[in-house]
């Protein structure tokens, strides 16, 4: 098994040494595991009475386990023939009443353009090399190729962020989102080059997408308002309040920026908002996606800074005041957490650019809704962010991940 240095992580979390065997989301039905150290060879993965052999060719996977049942628990546990690594338990979550009518799936802090780097390929004619994403010729950090139809090796200028961003909502949409909510930050700051990079990455998106702006997209490093540079290039950014209705869910998109700052604002919206999710109360609930978190003072304790508390407050109450049915969610901190803010429930959900490297899917039942946040399995995205996991010598981990709880959860409506 491969040696690593220990930090804070493996000392305060031990179940993230050695493999590193990790739960790191739950449905009723299915479940998503981490494993980030692995020799090369093939392994038996138990959850309960289901099995999954994995052939792995070394370094972090994410294996997901379905056909379990709900509201259960579940042991865990991964073998090397009959050696087992490591052994674990899991819960799965309980479902909402009623059937499922729809699902949807959000990312944040995708940071385009922040994170330029050389990357040596194998090229063939169908490799696009502005997208990142190679065709049969992969590139060499987390792929490797096998050369088919090669003329050369070539090096060229990828954005890891992109690539980051990219596989998120693949995934998403291959889980079965029917809409996809970038809750800000989607540029690292707005110039021509980097909305040109979010128009590849979003543009290619086959369901329908809301684009919301985050305190980098409006920061003093843009040269043009994000709104002008998304319409420029075919997508809509929300400046304010707007919504898109799907079965048993209305979704509320809200703009909390405040131009040339880090911080937000969004009790000025309180009104609109409330009278969008009181419309859908009694026939089904609502989700209401905006980029700052909510802070409890009015002085930020950590960084970044958001909503100020008193403001974050008179917005949750009349929210709740309108409809008891909603969730309320954010980015910005770059972490996972579910809390209360004025009995409104509100979940903040991490980066896609780093480590835990995250999307999260919401699935929408005639009851309620689930929430489950999952890390990015593809695996060069996967092998980044285990990379950058041990930022601040393992704190940042213990920060960033959260708790199964706060990735995780049910809301009855």
């Amino acid at each position: 098994m491969p040696r690593t240095e220990r930090d804070l992580e493996h000392l305060l979390r031990p179940s993230s040494a050695g493999v590193g065997l990790e739960v790191v989301a739950v449905e009723p039905h299915a479940a998503q595991l981490v494993v980030a150290r692995l020799e090369p060879g093939r392994y038996q993965l138990d959850v309960g009475d289901r099995r999954v052999e994995c052939e792995h060719g070394g370094g972090p996977v994410a294996i997901e386990v379905d056909g379990l049942a709900a509201d259960r628990e579940h042991a865990v546990a991964l073998r090397d023939g009959d050696l087992v690594l490591a052994r674990g338990r899991l819960r799965t979550s309980r479902a909402p009443a009623g059937a499922v009518l729809s699902r949807i799936a959000t990312i944040s802090d995708l940071h385009l353009g922040r994170d330029t780097y050389r990357a040596s390929m194998v090229a063939d004619a169908r490799d696009d090399p502005r997208s990142g994403v190679p065709g049969d010729g992969r590139d060499v950090d987390g792929h490797g190729t096998d050369g088919r139809d090669a003329a050369t090796r070539v090096t060229v200028h990828q954005d890891r962020a992109s690539r980051c961003a990219r596989a998120a909502v693949r995934e998403a949409v291959a889980w079965g989102a029917e809409l996809i909510v970038v809750k800000g930050d989607i540029c690292e700051e707005t110039f021509d080059e980097t909305w040109d990079l979010a128009a590849e990455v979003l543009g290619e998106v086959d369901v329908p997408i809301m684009l919301l702006p985050g305190n980098h997209d409006t920061g003093s490093l843009r040269r043009f308002e994000p709104e002008h540079g998304a319409a420029e290039r075919g997508l809509e950014l929300i400046r304010g309040v707007d919504h898109h209705d799907l079965p048993g869910l209305r979704v509320v998109a809200v703009d909390s920026t405040v131009p040339g700052t880090s911080r937000g604002e969004i009790a000025g919206h309180a009104a609109d908002v409330a009278d969008l999710v009181r419309d859908v109360r009694g026939g089904g609930g609502a989700f209401v996606a905006t980029h700052h978190q909510p802070q409890r003072w009015s002085t930020p304790l950590y960084w970044p800074p958001g909503i100020p508390g008193p403001d974050a407050r008179r917005f949750a109450r009349a929210v709740r005041a309108a409809n008891p049915a909603v969730l309320a969610s954010s980015g910005h901190t770059h972490r996972n957490r579910h809390r209360r803010v004025a009995g409104l429930d509100w979940s903040e959900v991490a980066a896609t650019s780093h480590f835990p490297a995250v999307w999260a899917g919401y699935t929408v039942y005639e009851g309620g809704l689930h929430q489950s946040v999952r890390r990015i399995a593809e695996p060069g995205v996967l092998a980044w962010s285990e990379h950058s996991r041990r930022m601040l010598a393992g704190l940042w981990a213990l920060w960033s991940a959260g708790s199964a709880s706060d990735r995780s959860f049910t809301l009855d409506w």
